[in-house]
């Protein structure tokens, strides 16, 4: 068994130096990236000042090839998909570093040996902070005073890989073998060091094993096992690192560069070590402002010379001005008339005379010419230790991977301190990338449900066609979340909606696991489902009402989707967080097209047996109102729209909808 541990071993090593997707080529770094699917790739990095076009691919085959002739040094890279439409980072790099967005970018480290360069993973650090394991089965054993081998609890398995600093995190390098009763082994070769690592189930889930020595920070919101090796009298050893001491008496340091970091806060008015460890400003009367961003919103925490409790009541104010992509009117100053160096278009108060009476922020908009428009719209924001305010890209109409800038303003008395003078930059994650796992093609000119139905007769509702056709589905998959990306032939604003259309309303049933609802969450489409669903998902122009996301038992839960338009493209994006979805027998959809009505039963625009100025024309008045309100749907393969949404028995039972397969 040793000796074939031991040959498996050999291999997996042999077939790590055959398979490398970066090598040298004379005096050229030769990068390689299986991509098919795309139509071009570029190389971008930090050789090219992270260039979209500088550096193309040539296709060879199923690969991308490209050559560069490079210094010794350390880079870091990625791959640009289509023009900038998807970024991907290389499955095989040598090492990986924090994108600063969410992701990861591949680094490498080019190093003369024996006057030849050579290709080098870059030296892991350990910065986080080691949480060491205390209840655990042991599961770390020395073999022959050589290997290290590690068992891993997974009965419903089929194959485990184990990944990590040892192979430069290559998720199908390193396999594990079963030794039975639901347990898996690898079997490593180390030299004495620290090594991180996680274990990949089944090709695609990355799990942190419950039994590691110790635990630090992945990075990416979850934790790796880590564990270190060494010699002690002869003999090969292995446990929790020995640093660990030493970390557990220091707190999270900041970074030593200054840059915005994506951290889980909370606004309750205490600001904790995780809150701080991304950029710091000082300033006078403001000590530190602390600046984070997520997928979803921007951070700011403001620490002064005392508790900030204490300013309660007295004439001070705590302000965040910023600008956005396509803010419709722009000030210069602040409301103590501080000019900035920049234009904003909104403002963010939290004003300490009125705090005790009134805990909450005030939103404003730039009227244009220096002064501010009271906006309804809410946004958190606590008192306590220090100031905290959460700014949501939503109300600014920020789009993922667009950037803005920020300035933190102190006002006492009327005297703006302005930290830093220069503003804050800040990149939103761009959540539109991933790898697509299912795409849709749908009837063009099908937006009629089941054959009869035509649209209002008011001139808002023009061009009269294409408005609630949909057209095309891709889904996206990330680290984080999936990507409905849904197109439509035609998409107008004419009522001015904040999110750039006016007339769609999707709906979309996810069927994920046993159980669920066969019926719609609310009344308003008339239609039932085939199999149960799980999730529910409402998205229209305006993100008040007409956003929900919720669960098959009534839980609604705001903060699990995002979503936004590209009129010009005609396309919504809806983008569903994982760690709000339990997927246990893979996805199953039911996308459903309707018309968006303000006063409409669950915002639905009715259909009536003829058209009105304001409602659709053509329902069957023999229904006996158990026709559809849908108005365009994707259908599985081999399947009529006209026909399933036509399976209504009038009187008795609404039209039963057959999900499409998504993953």
């Amino acid at each position: 068994m040793k000796k074939i541990k031991f040959f498996a071993l050999m291999v997996l090593i042999l077939s790590v130096l055959s398979l490398a997707a970066l090598k040298i080529e004379g005096n050229k770094v030769v990068f390689t990236f299986n991509y098919p699917q795309a139509n071009t790739v570029h190389l971008a990095g930090t050789f090219n000042n992270w260039s979209t076009n500088a550096n193309p691919m040539r296709r060879e085959g199923d690969l991308w090839v490209t050559e560069l002739e490079l210094k010794p040094g350390t880079y870091q890279y990625k791959f640009v998909i289509d023009g900038g439409k998807v970024w991907k980072e290389d499955p095989d790099a040598p090492g990986y570093t924090d994108d600063g967005f969410g992701g990861k970018n591949g680094v490498f480290t080019l190093a003369l040996k024996d006057d030849q360069l050579v290709i080098v993973a870059p030296a892991t650090e350990i910065k986080e902070k080691v949480e060491i394991n205390t209840e655990r089965e042991e599961n770390f054993y020395i073999e022959d005073n050589t290997y290290v081998v590690i068992r891993f609890y997974k009965p419903e398995a089929r194959y485990v890989f184990v990944a990590g600093s040892f192979n430069n995190w290559s998720m199908n390098d390193t396999e594990c073998y079963s030794s039975g009763d639901g347990w898996w082994e690898a079997v490593l070769e180390l030299t004495p060091g620290v090594y991180q690592y996680k274990f990949v189930v089944d090709g695609k889930d990355w799990l942190f094993d419950p039994n590691a020595p110790a635990f630090v920070d992945d990075g990416f919101g979850g934790k790796n096992g880590i564990f270190e090796v060494w010699k002690e009298d002869g003999k090969l050893r292995v446990g929790a690192p020995k640093v660990q001491k030493e970390e557990e008496q220091t707190k999270v340091e900041l970074p030593k560069e200054n840059i915005i970091k994506s951290v889980q806060y909370e606004i309750d008015g205490k600001l904790s070590d995780v809150e701080k460890s991304t950029a710091m400003y000082s300033g006078t009367v403001i000590k530190q402002a602390y600046v984070a961003r997520t997928s979803t919103a921007a951070y700011v925490s403001i620490v002064l010379d005392k508790p900030a409790r204490d300013y309660v009541g007295q004439n001070v104010l705590f302000e965040v001005y910023t600008d956005a992509p396509k803010m419709t009117a722009s000030n210069r100053k602040t409301s103590g008339g501080t000019i900035l160096s920049k234009p904003v278009g909104f403002r963010f108060s939290l004003n300490m005379r009125t705090w005790q009476t009134r805990k909450r922020g005030t939103f404003f908009a730039a009227a244009g010419d220096d002064s501010w428009i009271l906006q309804a719209n809410v946004f958190k924001s606590a008192v306590d230790d220090v100031v905290e305010i959460e700014i949501p890209y939503d109300i600014l109409g920020i789009k993922s991977g667009e950037n803005f800038n920020i300035y933190i303003v102190c006002s006492v008395d009327g005297k703006d301190e302005v930290l830093p003078q220069e503003g804050i930059a800040i990149k939103t994650p761009t959540m539109l990338s991933g790898n697509v796992i299912a795409k849709f093609a749908d009837k063009i000119g099908d937006d009629y449900g089941f054959g009869t139905y035509v649209y209002p007769k008011d001139p808002a509702f023009a061009p009269y066609k294409g408005l609630w056709d949909i057209t095309e589905v891709t889904v996206l998959e990330n680290d984080e979340a999936y990507v409905f990306s849904i197109k439509f032939a035609e998409m107008t604003n004419p009522w001015a909606s904040p999110k750039g259309f006016s007339h769609q309303l999707v709906n979309i049933y996810l069927d994920t696991k046993a159980g669920g609802k066969t019926s719609t969450y609310k009344e308003g489409a008339r239609v039932q489902f085939k199999e149960p669903w799980d999730y529910f998902i409402k998205v229209a122009g305006w993100p008040d009402d007409r956003i929900v996301f919720a669960t098959a038992d009534g839980k609604e839960i705001p903060e699990a989707i995002i979503y936004e338009a590209d009129p010009a493209d005609k396309v919504i994006h809806i983008i569903v967080f994982k760690k709000y979805l339990e997927v246990k027998t893979g996805i199953k959809a039911y996308i459903l097209s309707l018309s968006q009505d303000g006063y409409g039963t669950d915002h639905i625009r009715p259909v009536s047996k003829d058209p009105t100025q304001w409602t659709l024309g053509g329902y069957p008045v023999d229904s006996k109102d158990f026709a559809p309100y849908v108005l365009d749907t994707i259908v599985p393969e081999g399947q009529k729209q006209e026909d399933i949404l036509k399976s209504y028995v009038p009187g008795q039972s609404y039209a039963t909808l057959i999900p499409i397969v998504v993953k």
